[in-house]
C-alpha cells in the first residue's frame, strides 16, 4: 500500500525568519507596466424574426417539402393534414396546438394560404 504525500504548496510572499527581500522580489509575477484594457466587442443586431400568425381553420403551412392543412381547432387540440402536395386521401391528424406549434417553429413553417 503506497502513501500520498500532499501536494507541495508554493512558499508565502511575506518576509520571515531570515528572508531577504530579494528573494521575495524575484518571487513576484512581473507584470506590465500599462495593463491596457479592451472595449468588449458590439455585436450587430439581428434583425427581427417575424412572429408566426395564431393557427386559424383552413390555413395551409409550407413545413419543409410537405403542406399542413389545419382543418379544426379546439381548445386544447388541432385536426390537421400533413402530406406533400401532391399527395391523394392524406388521413387528418391530432395533436395538441402546443406541439404542434414547436414543430412549426423548429421546421420553420411559412404561411402560404389563409
Amino acid at each position: 500500500m503506497t502513501v500520498k504525500k500532499p501536494a507541495r504548496r508554493a512558499a508565502p510572499l511575506s518576509l520571515g525568519k531570515g528572508r531577504s527581500t530579494k528573494v521575495v522580489a524575484a518571487r513576484k509575477v512581473a507584470r506590465p507596466a500599462a495593463v491596457r484594457k479592451v472595449a468588449p466587442v458590439v455585436k450587430a443586431a439581428k434583425p427581427a424574426r417575424v412572429p408566426m400568425k395564431a393557427l386559424a381553420s383552413g390555413q395551409v403551412w409550407l413545413v419543409g417539402d410537405a403542406h399542413l392543412k389545419v382543418e379544426m381547432i379546439g381548445k386544447l387540440l388541432v385536426h390537421y393534414k400533413l402530406a406533400k402536395p401532391t399527395a391523394v386521401r392524406t388521413p387528418t391528424s391530432i395533436a395538441g396546438i402546443s406541439t404542434l406549434l414547436k414543430f412549426m417553429k423548429k421546421s420553420k413553417a411559412v404561411l402560404i394560404q389563409g
